[in-house]
């Protein structure tokens, strides 16, 4: 008994012990890491950094493994102003109508309690008509099971959130790869335009076309991994830099739920006029939001 006690409270020890050894180590690389990165990349340099932001952020990642090389310089403000939104980013990321990958370890129903009380009805919001329902289900030509209603299968919709969600996670990862890549912080100035799709296109189309019409474009398509652990089955990402770095390309993919492509300039007027045209072109709004622009403000 005594000898079953000691162990016990040596493991204790010796537990306490990595936890604050653990800490201190985590302590000793923000210090380093704020010292070598001093200003915000997310708010043009202005903001001096005072916090280290993941972007991704973690909780999009299955078993506490999010990748490495994400960590970014931020302000106070621009790390802690959109958790709600890494929230739902974190949900959507885990849809995965394909290969049934998307809840591994879990943690999918605690996404979806916290969502709802972050949100109250957004899950209605969601919920298609059941018009709606048999025709997005005879369009992607999802039968529903035995007992099932159209509405409990199929597409669901994508209420205004989602997309301002993303539209934070995509602005925030542009960013955060600019400078990481460039060595420069963003401008303020600078235009970013957005462009992001479901796996319901991917369930019409069987491809993303945005991804199919830059497959050609030259890049990068760096190792997403985690301790020689790869996760390309929930995050993969490629890059393109013109020569003087002032135009880039960000495409990202999250598992089987969603992708986006970002376009950024810094200089201001460039992008802008484009999608003028486009939209001219097009009598619409047309596929691409501006995330950031000097012009609009």
């Amino acid at each position: 008994m005594i000898v079953k006690k000691c162990s016990s409270m040596s493991n204790q020890i010796g537990n306490s012990q990595n936890k604050f050894s653990k800490m201190g180590a985590s302590s000793t690389h923000r210090k380093q890491f704020l010292k070598e990165h001093k200003y915000c990349a997310f708010c043009g340099g202005k903001a001096i950094a005072t916090t280290i932001e993941h972007c991704p952020p973690r909780s999009l990642f299955q078993f506490r493994k999010w990748p490495e090389g994400f960590e970014f310089p931020a302000c106070e403000l621009c790390n802690s102003g959109s958790s709600d939104d890494d929230l739902l980013a974190a949900m959507l990321a885990r849809m995965d109508p394909f290969e049934n990958k998307g809840d591994l370890d879990g943690k999918q129903i605690g996404l979806m309690k916290a969502v709802k009380r972050q949100f109250p009805g957004l899950f209605e919001k969601m919920l298609p008509s059941t018009l709606e329902a048999k025709r997005n289900n005879r369009e992607l030509g999802i039968k529903p099971g035995f007992g099932q209603t159209h509405q409990e299968t199929g597409v669901i919709k994508v209420p205004p959130e989602f997309h301002n969600s993303i539209c934070v996670l995509a602005k925030k990862l542009a960013k955060g790869v600019f400078y990481r890549d460039v060595g420069e912080v963003f401008p303020d100035e600078g235009c970013l335009v957005l462009n992001w799709f479901t796996n319901a296109d991917l369930l019409k189309e069987k491809q993303y076309k945005v991804f199919e019409i830059l497959k050609d474009l030259g890049g990068t398509v760096p190792p997403v991994q985690r301790s020689g652990s790869y996760l390309k089955d929930q995050f993969e990402y490629k890059t393109t830099f013109s020569p003087e770095n002032d135009i880039f390309v960000l495409q990202a993919k999250f598992g089987n739920a969603f992708g986006f492509v970002v376009i950024g300039h810094r200089l201001p007027g460039k992008l802008e006029a484009i999608i003028a045209r486009l939209q001219e072109q097009s009598q619409n709004s047309g596929p691409f939001a501006v995330i950031q622009s000097s012009l609009q403000e």
